[in-house]
């Protein structure tokens, strides 16, 4: 800028110096790859977890889970409902016998409880 009250003398304003614009170019640069870096590790781990297989912790049962189960159904026994709490399976069916609710454990492998559901008798 120029002063004009200074007798018509240009008068620079106070500049960096060569040593400062120098670090300041390696500082720019410097954050630009650490922010590249960290993109890609970004980007990597999103892809690593979208493409690991995930097993279940062993909290939710399947970890202990008995190999080969089968649940045993009267004959002609239809399935109307299946719901799953820890390592139980509860699978409520109609069969000709009635209804009824079969409850597997999924760590033993074994039927836990087996419910009949009957009508309520008149008083």
């Amino acid at each position: 800028m120029i002063d004009e009250q200074a007798g018509g003398q240009a008068e620079a304003k106070e500049s960096f110096t060569p040593t400062q614009i120098r670090l300041l170019k390696i500082a720019v640069v410097g954050m630009g790859i650490i922010i590249v870096f960290a993109l890609i590790a970004i980007l990597a781990r999103i892809f690593y977890l979208a493409t690991a297989r995930t097993s279940p912790g062993p909290a939710s049962g399947v970890a202990q889970l008995a190999p080969n189960l089968r649940l045993a159904l009267p004959a002609g026994a239809v399935v109307r409902n299946i719901s799953i709490a820890g390592d139980r399976l509860a699978v409520h069916y109609d069969a000709a016998s009635g209804s009824g609710i079969a409850v597997l454990d999924l760590a033993a492998g074994q039927p836990a409880v087996r419910i009949q559901i009957v009508p309520e008798v008149g008083r």
